[in-house]
């Protein structure tokens, strides 16, 4: 049979169990809070156009309190994830990511959270949101200093909020999950700055935060009219544009077919006077040639090719129509190359009902810089004019757009209104704006736009004033913590030293300080009258704990005898064996003596038990123990159960074999013994022996005398059991 070797366990199994059970619940925490964060920063708190504030980040600050950089990182990557949708970038990966591993990194060398967070966006955060925008693209850089005030804000809102769910929760994460981060030693001091810069950080901003809502909701609906009114006010003021010209070419076309086309010259630059807003006007014959023009000089320029214009659509639209035409935008020709807009109509003769020409002005589109006075007294509004091909008619020259070319834009899909709109040309910053569009009875469109980031100027300017306040506050609650901790420390410590080392006889010294809560002068006189009293019961107690402690060293003594006996049998047990084995064999070495190491074992202990019950099989267990004592009565031997039915005995050995003959008187002995079984019956057991004697030099480790006495009572028990097997060695030295 296989005896195990005597060991010392330096981790109980319980330990390693709970070890990994422990990490294990710190890994669950880590994803589990990382869900929870991106739970949260899918539906980021909107507070103005685009801006958005993400509170979804105090999971993982959650997590440093409790876990190592690593699992704090991996919550912070769960967390990031949804912002990466959201945002379109992956920057908060490297900013947050960054956070995490830092907050957790000071944590763990007993920083507190917000302390560590602070520093990081002071020297690490805002640099590297920094660069990061900056290398990103042109148009981000205008919303650098915005972009700073907004994160560390946002940091420091939902670092706060952190640490407010800690002090609520803490007792609860504490009883499931076992920190991996040191303990925090506070000072009075620490704990003030601690707790009121927490408290005035999460206030504070919560409290700008709500107003800067409520303010950028009026501003929005205030842009929302201006956007509205402007884009009404100038579509009504275009079409009159429109309109009143084309009322004049109705008026002229009219006019002209009551007189003769000697006339129509004087007629024509008549009516272009009272019209400006036309950069030329021509007549055209039904064979579409011009033959008037105002000015008329512009006919003296005008080349003999240019004299046609069958190929123009304001000629073919209002002749064979015979209708008011206008035309969509393009470059002149002959009178100039001018970006124009044509307006046509037929010209009859008298009580003929076909036309015999047309009449056409060229609406000069430069005139809509004047028609466009509401944007010019507005600076904030800038206007795009396009026509039912979407081709660009007027444009603010600070959009860098065109004329004639298409107006691209795109819109970003976010859900708020107004919709936030990029243009898409060459020369253009592809800065954001907020639009209104609003289509004209003519198919004309206009845009009426304000740059979003005037918009964010105002809400810049609150994240600074909100920026300044904190830096403010934290400098107030660094020196009314200070002062706090002073006044409550000085008669805090003035009255420990007096109840340390006054004198009760003499009395007390007061607390000298005048501001001293009076909560700490009722204290102070409480701990005096408790001294006194304790002082009083100490001599008592002496008497009682040196009568205790005579009481306590009995008790010591039997609990240290009990603690190496087995409890069964009254036999030592393997670890007193394992203790009196070394100090024998080393007696028994310096004298150059033998040793005898014998192992006994119940025979059929275990059928023992299952017939006839654990109870018999104790009752033989203590016989055997008993005998083994009886037999082995010398104060240099040791009898010890070695465990389960098996014993063990070592002794000095004599030439006489005293102690095998004392083996085999222990056999014959429990041979002849019956134990009675139920009213009638008696039950026998027998015992095998293995003995080994040797030098006492062969080896000082128990394990190998065990080991050769093992071998002996396998070679009993296959010899049929129920006798003894001895091994002498003559050698000293280990086989």
């Amino acid at each position: 049979m296989a005896i195990a070797p005597i060991k010392i366990a330096l981790k109980l199994d319980e330990d390693i169990v709970e070890t990994k059970a422990n990490q294990t619940r710190a890994i669950i925490l880590a994803i589990a809070l990382g869900l929870f964060g991106a739970l949260l920063n899918s539906y980021p708190i909107e507070l103005a156009f685009s801006v958005s504030l993400v509170i979804g980040n105090l999971a993982f600050i959650l997590a440093a309190a409790y876990l190592r950089p690593a699992l704090t990182l991996l919550c912070a990557l769960i967390c990031v994830a949804p912002l990466f949708i959201i945002w379109g970038h992956p920057f908060g990966f490297i900013t947050f990511g960054c956070e995490a591993l830092f907050v957790s990194y000071m944590r763990g060398r007993g920083w507190y959270l917000p302390t560590a967070d602070f520093l990081y966006w002071l020297i690490i955060g805002m640099p590297l949101t920094a660069v990061l925008i900056w290398f990103n693209t042109a148009e981000s850089q205008g919303y650098l200093l915005f972009s700073l005030f907004k994160q560390s804000i946002n940091a420091v809102f939902y670092t706060a909020l952190a640490v407010i769910l800690i002090f609520v929760f803490s007792d609860k994460l504490n009883g499931w999950v076992k920190t991996q981060q040191p303990r925090l030693v506070k000072n009075l001091k620490q704990y003030l700055h601690y707790i009121l810069w927490i408290m005035s950080a999460f206030f504070v901003i919560g409290v700008c935060l709500f107003l800067s809502r409520n303010l950028n909701d009026i501003q929005q609906k205030q842009i929302e009219d201006k956007l509205d009114i402007s884009s009404q006010y100038l579509g009504r003021i275009v079409d009159n544009y429109v309109d009143d010209h084309k009322k004049a070419v109705a008026q002229i076309a009219n006019e002209l077919s009551a007189i003769e086309p000697s006339s129509y010259n004087d007629a024509l630059v008549r009516v272009h006077q009272l019209y400006p807003g036309f950069i030329t006007m021509l007549i055209a014959n039904k064979e579409a040639n011009i033959v008037a023009s105002s000015p008329f000089s512009l006919m003296k320029n005008i080349t003999k090719n240019a004299v046609s214009v069958e190929d123009r659509a304001y000629f073919t639209e209002a002749f064979f129509n015979q209708s008011i035409y206008v035309s969509p935008v393009f470059l002149g020709r002959g009178f100039g190359a001018d970006p124009i807009i044509a307006i046509s109509a037929p010209i009859y003769l008298k009580n003929n009902d076909k036309p015999t020409g047309v009449v056409e002005g060229s609406l000069n589109l430069n005139l809509f810089e004047n028609v466009n006075s509401f944007s010019a007294n507005d600076r904030e509004i800038e206007v795009v004019l396009t026509d039912e091909n979407d081709n660009v008619i007027y444009a603010e020259s600070t959009l860098a757009v065109t004329k004639l070319s298409k107006f691209n834009y795109v819109l970003e899909h976010v859900d708020i209104t107004p919709q936030l709109m990029r243009i898409e040309s060459q020369g253009s910053s592809r800065e954001r704006y907020l639009y209104r569009k609003i289509e004209l009875k003519n198919g004309w469109k206009i845009f009426v736009l304000i740059e979003h980031s005037q918009i964010l100027k105002l809400i810049e300017q609150q994240y600074l004033t909100i920026f300044l306040s904190l830096f403010l506050i934290f400098i107030l609650v660094v020196l009314l913590a200070n002062q706090i901790a002073n006044t409550l420390n000085k008669p805090l410590a003035f009255a420990l030293k007096e109840l340390a080392h006054g004198d009760v006889k003499e009395g007390y010294k007061a607390i000298p300080y005048d501001d001293a809560p009076s909560e700490f002068l009722t204290l102070y006189n409480e701990l005096q009258q408790s001294k006194e009293r304790l002082l009083k019961h100490q001599f008592i107690l002496e008497e009682k704990v040196e009568k205790r402690t005579k009481e306590l060293n009995k008790a010591n003594k039997a609990l240290k005898a009990l603690a190496s006996k087995d409890s069964l049998t009254g036999l030592y047990n393997r670890r007193y064996l394992a203790n009196k084995f070394s100090e024998l064999q080393s007696i028994l070495s310096r004298n150059n003596a033998a040793m005898v190491v014998a192992m006994l074992d119940l025979d059929h202990f275990k059928k023992l038990n299952d017939e006839h019950g654990h109870l018999m099989g104790d009752n033989c267990l203590k016989f055997v123990g008993e005998a083994m004592q009886r037999k082995f009565d010398r104060r240099s031997d040791i009898v010890a159960r070695f465990g389960g039915e098996e014993f063990i005995v070592v002794a000095q050995y004599d030439e006489q074999n005293g102690v095998l003959k004392k083996l085999e008187e222990l056999r014959e002995e429990i041979v002849q013994h019956c134990f009675p079984y139920d009213a009638h019956h008696f039950i026998g057991v027998t015992i095998s022996i293995g003995a080994v004697t040797a030098n006492a030099k062969f080896s000082g480790n128990i394990d190998d005398w065990i080991r050769l006495a093992d071998e002996q009572l396998y070679e009993a028990k296959n010899n049929g059991r129920n006798q003894l097997s001895t091994n002498h060695l003559a050698s000293v030295s280990k086989s």
